[in-house]
Order: C-alpha cells, then sequence, then structure tokens
C-alpha cells in the first residue's frame, strides 16, 4: 500500500458473543436481532483520543457475505482511538446511528463508543478489533495483550468466521472446555478460544482492556 508492505489484519480479533449454551445466533439467520452479537455496548479497552468516528452506513443483511464495498468503507461504522506513539485501536461494523464519540474526544477506559452491528464488510454481526500502527486500518497490524481474562475453552469447528455464522444449520457452535481453565494475565486469546472478561461497568473492577 502506497510503496509500504503492511499486513493490516495480522493480529485482528473477530469477537462474537455466545450465550451459556454457545449458541451465536437463536432463531432466524436471517434477522440481526437473532444473533447475541448484535446491538451489544463496545467500550473503550484503553485511554485514548478519536481520530475517526464514522456513522451513516446501513447495516448489512445477514446471512450471505455482501458485495466488498470500496477499501476505505470495509470497517463500516468505526471508531479509531489513539492510544499511544504509533499505536491506534479500531472498532469495526457498528450499528448505525449508535458511535457516541467524535474525533478530537478524549475517552477513557471503559466509556461506551457505540453498538455493535454489521455494517461495512461483514456478512454477521461480530467486532473486528485490532490494534495498527497508523490511523488507516491500511496500516500494519500489531500483536497485543488483556490485562485479564478467563479461558473456557475452544469451539472445534476448523471453518468458523462470520461469513458462513448464520449458513450452519443451528447457531450452537462445537464446544471443547479448556484441559486448563482459568484466568489468563497479559495474554492474546489464541484462534477460536472461548473467554469471559470482566464486568467492565464502574466499581467492578473494569474492563480486561489491552
Amino acid at each position: 500500500m502506497d510503496g509500504n508492505q503492511v499486513v493490516p489484519q495480522r493480529f485482528a480479533i473477530n469477537w462474537m458473543m455466545l450465550d451459556e449454551q454457545h449458541r451465536a445466533w437463536v432463531g432466524d439467520p436471517h434477522q440481526l436481532s437473532s444473533y447475541l452479537s448484535y446491538g451489544q455496548p463496545l467500550i473503550a479497552a484503553a485511554t485514548g483520543k478519536v481520530v475517526e468516528a464514522r456513522d451513516g452506513f446501513p447495516d448489512q443483511s445477514p446471512p450471505d457475505n455482501p458485495t466488498p464495498p470500496p477499501l476505505a468503507d470495509l470497517p463500516g461504522n468505526h471508531v479509531t482511538l489513539r492510544v499511544g506513539p504509533e499505536r491506534y485501536l479500531l472498532y469495526a461494523h457498528m450499528k448505525p446511528g449508535s458511535v457516541r464519540v467524535r474525533v478530537g474526544e478524549r475517552v477513557r477506559r471503559g466509556q461506551l463508543l457505540g453498538d455493535l452491528g454489521n455494517s461495512g464488510n461483514s456478512a454477521t454481526p461480530h467486532l473486528h478489533l485490532q490494534v495498527q500502527t497508523t490511523q488507516s486500518f491500511v496500516s500494519d497490524g500489531l500483536p497485543f495483550v488483556f490485562n485479564r481474562f478467563r479461558l473456557l475453552g475452544q469451539i472445534t469447528s476448523p471453518d468458523l468466521s462470520d461469513e458462513i455464522l448464520g449458513l450452519r444449520p443451528n447457531g450452537q457452535l462445537p464446544f471443547a472446555p479448556a484441559t486448563d481453565p482459568g484466568t489468563r494475565r497479559r495474554q492474546m486469546p489464541l484462534d477460536r478460544s472461548v473467554v469471559r472478561f470482566p464486568d467492565p461497568r464502574p466499581g467492578s473492577g473494569g474492563p480486561g482492556g489491552p
């Protein structure tokens, strides 16, 4: 990109919410309201300054993969925070009309940014989260860790993605409990890990932010 070799999504995580039965959706997969992730509040995982806050893109209709939009519109409605020198945190695929912050605003860890939707290049609701080197999401992705999370197990399906989530016969995902479950500190979850984060509400110990 512009003469630079970058891998934007190298360490990105696509987050999906599951219930206690490890279901990502319940009901009609053609309805956004069936997905447990849809409409969930998105909070700042780190204190920083808002450098991008785009809204106005419509939600895509699940479960089929949409026609990819132009490059700049792939994240759909999104918020980008500058959390340090050459450290930016991107929240993509937000719900239209839900973005609560504006460019130039200073936000604190735990502050509400908006709600999760299905805008941009998204077949079914999921949060695309990545740390990157510049404001543009087309920049090098960086590794990151979370302060704290509880490892529960792993989804065993080898082909899990937002593109096929709603095409499954039901919303329940095959799950295997962790052989060594428990709290992990200063780690990054591995692919298809099922984790639980601390309650992010004030007075509850704070979110497990990167």
